[in-house]
């Protein structure tokens, strides 16, 4: 003012030098300089004029205003394109020039605290939990892009300090709202004056929720029913903040270019560019609501095409939906986070199934899974809310996740490296380096730990009481202390055996040093993590006990016992046999409770009626064991067989085989021993004995045969038993405690709808039943078959000195092999004509 100069005249003479960002970039480079020459007093005094001119131009256009964005649009709504956003800006160098220098006037004061608590009090930690709220403030401040990108940076605790995570994470549920004279120019705007005449009592004041990119407002409106009536529904809007596609637009190009200059100068590993363009497409894509409402109908669809009746999104009213308008049919209910019914970890179990079924089955999974968007409805549901934002999954990931569960349920840690490898954590190239250098041992011991269930602190606490038995008075910080030299101990004699056999000579710490090159965290697991994180969290409030890990498991049941694809079958192989081979009762046993409980859960609810509505109980209680009961039967039943057919038919037709040779040797052996025993005056010592031993090499069980044999007789019922002994029963074999319950609870009229079902099955299943009974018996010929042989082959040479008797027993005995085998084929052949 001094020189008698206005902002406009300045900014004429002064924004024709900057023609292109090449030149923006040095002018601010010759800005700097000169202004340090001021500073330092090496320039003389004709440089104190322009650089006081340069600096208010420069203050001056760091506050843009209002309009300054509207219409800047590189692409369409939903279509994020870097390349055509760089070619778009690069010919508007004011446009970005301004909104950079107004991004570094709102954060130079946090940025001159971070510089501070590192340069001057050399302590980045001391003042942390005060710089996470000065974050916090600047994002809300700065815009919808920076609010994106902080709800993203809250769950990547590996690339910003956790107390800003943590601070971040309050984005999800408190974003300042846009004016309401905003909102109804965008409703006008976007519905027309005939729709717009549809809504009802909407209160523009007062929305109900205020998100990154938009805010729901709760009215009625005067819609179609599917009989094609008019009729009022209460009804939630959600209006797209105005400018929005143009300021993230901007932002996002700004964030991307600034990336590698700040990648160079952090050093860090990560690539924040292409971080960047994943963020982009993820915000972009918000931005059409049309695109959220065709995912919210096509979660209903497939849940619903599953079979997961207890879980539901929104309906879409589309009459009043466009691609900044987003109308819903209002949901009645609480949040589930602050619900005070008793069915909450119930709920948190149906919302991992179908994070499950979302990241296992259909492929598209939800990414904003935060407490804010689960509600508990008032009829019992659990309702997920803003599909705004999904990820696709490959099919691959599907059976990689199936296998490392399977591994790590069955402890079988020698395969965990490689599953890492397929689901996107481990370079392939690194396997057998974190393998013998027992890096991976950490993560081992903790997996074993989470199993238990009881969440962090439950986990920390056995993890402290194992180590006060090991070193008794010792405090914690000494605790802590002896944990972290035994994992390096552990490490390092890992890496001196791994270097006696292969060569191996580098510290444990020069690895640790270069797991950033062998590590990644993949995009699904972020928000896969982020939906489990806060499904544990409400979980743990009902139950102090709860393991994610377990409630995981019933869907993996339900998934791997209904799933005919080989790569589902191997891992449930694994799971039930182990990595020895070994039929693992206590396994086999959780898979089928996992299974009930799966069916029985995602069936709580299908009836109509709440947890708690008793009204419901009767029904709900044969619906659910029909439900189980037709499942069941169509997994052992089906005429194309699968893994657990098989495995029942396998090891019953051992167990029968082994049942065999009881008998026989009952017969042929023992029953005469008795006879020649009982005769009097020893007369029995005179008689022959016959080829005992030669029979006794075909009636010698396997190990396999008796373990198969007594894990059987465990499940065999000497005759049908009343709903309270069966439910004792599942009680005694470890058995899920709601399912014995609701066995337990049924009456005359349930087993009565039961019976009914079976009679109406019977001309269903009969067939199939006769095809398994024929499978069965073909596999009970074929083992008889085979074991004759192998004891034949394994006693060749014992043949050439065997009498007559020894002779004619393997003669006998190849005989019965010829017709076993001949019976069994001749059975499946049955089978296959019937098929």
């Amino acid at each position: 003012s001094s020189l008698n100069l206005s902002i406009d005249e300045v900014v004429s003479d002064f924004i024709p030098s900057i023609v292109s960002l090449d030149k923006l970039q040095a002018s601010l480079a010759t800005i700097a300089t000169s202004a340090g020459d001021v500073t330092l007093g090496i320039g003389g005094p004709e440089l104190l004029v322009p650089a006081s001119i340069v600096f208010g131009t420069l203050y001056a256009l760091s506050f843009p205003p209002e309009d300054y964005i509207i219409g800047n649009e590189p692409y369409l709504r939903g279509q994020y394109d870097p390349n055509l956003a760089r070619s778009y800006y690069f010919k508007r160098p004011l446009l970005v020039l301004r909104r950079a220098l107004q991004l570094f006037r709102l954060s130079n004061g946090f940025l001159t605290n971070i510089l501070f608590d590192k340069y001057i009090l050399r302590d980045s930690e001391k003042n942390i939990d005060k710089r996470a709220v000065e974050l916090l403030e600047l994002i809300q401040n700065i815009g919808p892009t920076a609010i994106k990108v902080g709800q993203a940076l809250s769950v990547r605790s590996d690339l910003i300090p956790a107390a800003y995570a943590g601070a971040l994470s309050e984005l999800q549920d408190n974003v300042p709202p846009f004016s309401s004279v905003q909102a109804q120019e965008v409703l006008k705007s976007e519905l027309g004056e005939k729709r717009y005449g549809m809504l009802k009592k909407i209160d523009l004041d007062k929305p109900v929720a205020s998100a990154s990119i938009g805010q729901v407002y709760r009215g009625f409106a005067d819609v179609e029913n599917a009989e094609g009536k008019k009729e009022e529904v209460e009804i939630a809007v959600k209006v797209q903040r105005p400018n929005a596609l143009a300021e993230i637009a901007l932002d996002l190009f700004i964030v991307r270019e600034f990336a590698p200059y700040y990648q160079k100068l952090t050093g860090s590993a990560t690539d924040l560019q292409g971080l960047a363009n994943e963020w982009g497409r993820g915000f972009i894509a918000e931005l059409t609501y049309i695109g959220e409402a065709a995912s919210t109908k096509k979660f209903n669809e497939q849940m619903k095409k599953k079979g997961l009746n207890a879980v539901t999104a929104p309906t879409v009213v589309d009459a009043l939906s466009t691609n900044r308008i987003l109308t819903t049919e209002w949901v009645r209910g609480n949040r589930l986070d602050r619900s005070e019914e008793d069915d909450v970890a119930r709920l948190c179990g149906v919302a991992l199934n179908a994070y499950l079924v979302m990241l296992l089955e259909t492929g598209t999974l939800h990414c904003d899974p935060h407490p804010g968007n689960l509600l508990r409805t008032e009829d019992g549901k659990l309702c997920i809310l803003d599909f705004g934002m999904t990820l696709d999954t490959p099919s691959s990931l599907q059976f990689s996740l199936l296998e490392f569960i399977a591994h790590l349920t069955a402890e079988n840690f020698e395969d965990v490296p490689y599953d890492l490898v397929n689901l996107g954590f481990l370079k392939e190239d690194k396997v057998d380096l974190m393998v013998k250098t027992g890096s991976l041992e950490p993560l081992y011991y903790f997996l074993r730990q989470a199993n238990q269930g009881g969440g962090g602190t439950k986990v920390r606490e056995r993890i402290f009481e194992e180590y006060r038995e090991k070193y008794p008075g010792a405090d914690d910080e000494e605790l802590r202390n002896y944990m972290r030299v035994e994992i390096k101990e552990q490490g390092e004699k890992m890496a001196e055996k791994a270097s006696a056999v292969t060569g191996i000579t580098m510290k444990v710490e020069d690895l640790q040093k270069t797991n950033s090159d062998a590590f990644t965290i993949p995009e699904w697991f972020l928000y896969t993590s982020r939906a489990f994180l806060t499904l544990e969290g409400i979980s743990l409030q009902a139950d102090s006990d709860f393991s994610i890990v377990r409630s995981c498991f019933p869907y993996v049941a339900k998934r791997l016992v209904g799933d005919d694809s080989p790569r589902a079958q191997k891992a449930l192989r694994d799971l039930i046999y182990g990595k020895d081979d070994n039929l693992n009762a206590e396994k086999l046993s959780e898979i089928a409770d996992g299974f009930t409980q799966y069916t029985t859960t995602t069936k709580v609810i299908s009836s109509g009626g709440g947890a708690n509505d008793q009204s419901s109980g009767n029904n709900f209680g044969s619906e659910a064991t029909l439900t189980l009961a037709r499942d069941s039967a169509d997994i052992l039943l089906a005429p194309e067989g699968n893994l657990v057919q098989n495995l029942l038919v396998e090891e019953s037709a051992t167990a029968a085989n082994a049942n065999i040779k009881d008998t026989l040797r009952e017969i042929l052996i023992k029953n005469p021993e008795r006879i020649r025993s009982s005769l009097p005056l020893g007369i029995g010592n005179f008689l022959p004995k016959g080829p005992v031993k030669e029979v006794e090499r075909f009636l010698n069980k396997s190990e396999r045969e008796v373990q198969v044999q007594t894990l059987l007789a465990k499940f065999t019922l000497p005759e049908a038993p009343s709903p309270a002994e069966l439910g004792s029963m599942i009680r005694t074999m470890g058995g899920n405690s709601s399912t014995a319950s609701t066995v337990e609870g049924m009456n005359a009229e349930e087993i009565a709808v039961l019976w009914k079902a079976v009679r109406e099955n019977v001309p269903v299943y009969g067939p199939k039943v006769m095809n398994l009974g024929g499978k069965f018996a073909s596999t009970v010929l074929s083992q008889v078959s085979n074991n004759i042989e192998h004891v034949i082959e394994t006693s060749k040479n014992a043949e050439s000195e065997a009498g007559l008797p020894e002779q004619l027993v393997r003669n006998s005995a190849r005989g019965i092999s010829a017709a076993a085998r001949t019976g069994s084929e001749a059975l499946k052949s049955n089978v296959e004509e019937q098929l």
